[in-house]
């Protein structure tokens, strides 16, 4: 009877163990026929990013980690989505933290509109830096911030010992209480300067607000200057271009004045006469009487 109960017991685990292992290769086989599309996305470093980690696009879990390689100065991470995921240049892949332990996801954050990567093409991806990279990078901030301390300490130390650190303190006492005693002391003659400073603003206002007509007949009769200025300037101008006719006609030679300006046989012919009308005065005066006669009856 004993004998038999432990044949038993061994069928039913063989049944058992087949099953099992039909149920796992069905599960496999079946989890290999979903139809999946795989995507390359390039990260300046994983970070600490596994195989089969998660992928969540919009918060959703979508598909896994396939494969994480390193190219160059970079890591690629092939993704495998569900078929029903595109991926197009306006859609943001991250590498993101959840949790408090670091947990690392791929994060995808869909975008309307935009080109869809190709099958060949390497999605650039973007390393959100997390609480253990923070806290590396305060490590750094904190040696300074000690070193700094130290230094503070130090220098409070020689400070101290020389004597210099109390009698600052006590000059800085001593000046802070010579300048309330001076504030105090001169607290009449600030509110007065303060009074007449708002009596010298009313004053000046209504002095402008008196003189505004007047103001304004100022400006007016200045706009009305600078426009006759305007026409003047134009007048002007209009005299230069015309003095620059003449002295242009004056250096061709036209007209008289042009003529005698630029004929020099005519300058002489003037001088010949000027000169011939000298002598004829000069004879004149010597010889009076042979130029003029005079009948008496």
């Amino acid at each position: 009877m004993a004998r038999k109960t432990e044949i038993q017991v061994g069928i039913t685990l063989l049944l058992a163990l087949g099953v099992l292992l039909w149920g796992v290769t069905w599960l496999k086989e079946f989890s290999l026929a979903r139809k999946v599309r795989v995507w390359h996305v390039a990260f300046s470093q994983a970070g600490g990013l596994g195989k089969s980690d998660e992928v969540l696009v919009n918060g959703l879990r979508k598909g896994a980690v396939e494969d994480i390689r390193l190219a160059g100065d970079h890591v690629v991470v092939d993704l495998a989505l569900a078929s029903d995921v595109i991926l197009t240049d306006q859609c943001r892949v991250a590498i993101r933290n959840i949790g408090l332990m670091g947990e690392k996801v791929i994060a995808v954050d869909m975008r309307n509109g935009g080109r869809v990567w190709a099958a060949s093409d390497t999605i650039p991806g973007l390393f959100e830096s997390g609480m253990g990279e923070v806290m590396a990078g305060l490590g750094g901030s904190i040696d300074v911030i000690n070193r700094l301390i130290a230094e503070l300490d130090r220098v409070s130390t020689m400070m101290s010992e020389k004597g210099e650190l109390g009698e600052t303190l006590r000059n800085f006492r001593d000046t802070s209480v010579e300048l309330k005693r001076a504030v105090a002391e001169n607290r009449g003659a600030l509110r007065s300067t303060l009074a007449n400073f708002e009596a010298s603003s009313k004053t000046m206002k209504s002095l402008t607000s008196d003189k505004e007509s007047e103001w304004r007949a100022s400006i007016d009769h200045l706009s009305s200057a600078a426009k006759n200025m305007d026409v003047l300037a134009v007048r002007l101008d209009s005299l230069r271009l015309s003095m620059q006719n003449v002295v242009s006609k004056v250096d061709k030679g036209n007209g008289s004045l042009g003529k005698l300006v630029n004929d020099d046989k005519l300058y002489a012919d003037m001088n010949a006469s000027v000169q011939a009308i000298k002598d004829l005065l000069v004879d004149i005066k010597a010889n009076p009487k042979k130029y003029l006669t005079v009948h008496i009856f």
